[in-house]
């Protein structure tokens, strides 16, 4: 009479743990990443935005400019009588809307703007020749997270040249 065998085969147990490891990797995905790294994504995804809207102005030979509220920016064009307006096509490259805890603060030529309500024209232009206005923008937490909150900025001089760094304290 055969003894039934007791416990698991090698097979069963490594499709268990390619099981776990599969589970664990959705599992730190759907996370992201902490605070540091939704700051930067933020910062960068500003930053790409106006690299593409400068060089879309050096090439188009039409003023752009970038309007800040604290809940996110839009990218307005000049038109042939100075008004400025969002672009005719609706494009998610022309506006985006910050997360709820996320805001941000702009400095335009060293000065402090303040922006709650946005106005009609942008604060922060980007020119045909390749120069632009000369801004700092720090992304934050709306709501402080302990004695040393992460930050972020975004800044651009004169020349149109753009940066991207966390803030040291």
């Amino acid at each position: 009479m055969a003894v039934p065998s007791r416990g698991f085969t090698l097979l069963e147990v490594m499709v268990v743990l390619v099981l776990v490891g599969i589970l664990t990797s959705f599992a730190l995905l759907s996370i992201g990443g902490g605070p540091h790294e939704r700051l930067a994504e933020e910062a960068r995804r500003l930053a790409g935005l106006m690299q593409l809207h400068q060089q879309e102005a050096i090439l188009s030979g039409q003023p752009h400019g970038i309007q800040f509220s604290r809940t996110g920016y839009t990218v307005l064009l000049q038109n042939e009588k100075g008004a400025w307006s969002p672009p005719a096509v609706a494009d998610t490259l022309i506006q985006h809307h910050l997360p709820e805890d996320i805001v941000l603060e702009l400095w335009v030529e060293g000065q402090p703007v303040a922006i709650k309500k946005p106005g009609r024209l942008p604060q922060v232009l980007l020119l045909a020749s390749g120069e632009a206005t000369e801004f700092v923008i720090v992304f934050g937490f709306s709501a402080e997270r302990g004695a040393d909150p992460p930050l972020y900025r975004v800044s651009g001089d004169a020349l149109g040249r753009l940066a991207v760094s966390a803030v040291q304290r």
